[in-house]
C-alpha cells in the first residue's frame, strides 16, 4: 500500500478543493495519505512513495510555497505528481499556458515527476465537472484506474 503526501497552497480557493477531491477518490478508502499546506510540509519528513504537489496561479505565477517545497534536497529519488489550478483560458491560450506552469514546476522540483495535470478553477456548473476529474485523478495516482483523467476547460 502507498504512502501519499498532498502538498498544496491557497489564497482560500480552487487548490484547497482539488486536493480534497483527490482525496476523497482512493486516498480514504485504501491509501494512508497526509496533506499539508506547502510552508508546514517544508518540515515534514519525506517517507512517502508518492507526494502530489499542488499550486493555484495568481497573477501568472505558481505560489512561492510550492515552489520553495518543490525545491527541497530531500525530494531526489522521491516520485512526484504535480498540478496547477488556474483559468488560463484567455484568447484559447489555456495548453500553452498550463504547459508554461507545468514546466516551471517542474524545473525546480528535485524529485522525478512521474506525472502532472491541471484542472480549471471553475465556477458554477463546471466545478461539478472538475470535482470528479479531481477524484478520477486522485484514484489513477492510487492506481485504481489506469487512464489519465479528462481535462474539463471552460474556455
Amino acid at each position: 500500500m502507498k504512502r501519499i503526501l498532498i502538498v498544496y497552497d491557497t489564497k482560500g480557493g480552487p487548490p484547497a478543493r482539488s486536493s480534497a477531491g483527490s482525496r476523497r477518490g482512493p486516498f480514504h478508502e485504501a491509501q494512508p495519505w497526509d496533506a499539508f499546506e506547502a510552508t508546514r510540509a517544508a518540515t515534514v519528513p519525506l517517507n512517502y512513495d508518492l507526494i502530489v504537489a499542488g499550486t493555484p496561479i495568481y497573477y501568472d505565477h505558481p505560489m512561492d510555497s510550492v515552489l520553495r517545497f518543490l525545491g527541497r534536497d530531500d525530494l531526489r529519488g522521491h516520485s512526484l505528481a504535480l498540478f496547477v489550478v488556474c483559468y488560463a483560458g484567455v484568447f484559447g491560450m489555456r495548453n500553452f499556458m498550463v504547459r508554461r506552469y507545468l514546466d516551471e514546476l517542474q524545473h525546480l522540483c528535485k524529485g522525478h515527476t512521474i506525472y502532472e495535470t491541471s484542472f480549471d478553477a471553475a465556477q458554477g456548473p463546471w466545478r461539478k465537472l472538475n470535482k470528479e476529474v479531481c477524484i478520477d485523478f486522485g484514484r489513477m495516482l492510487a492506481g485504481q484506474i489506469h487512464r489519465p483523467p479528462e481535462v474539463v476547460e471552460t474556455a
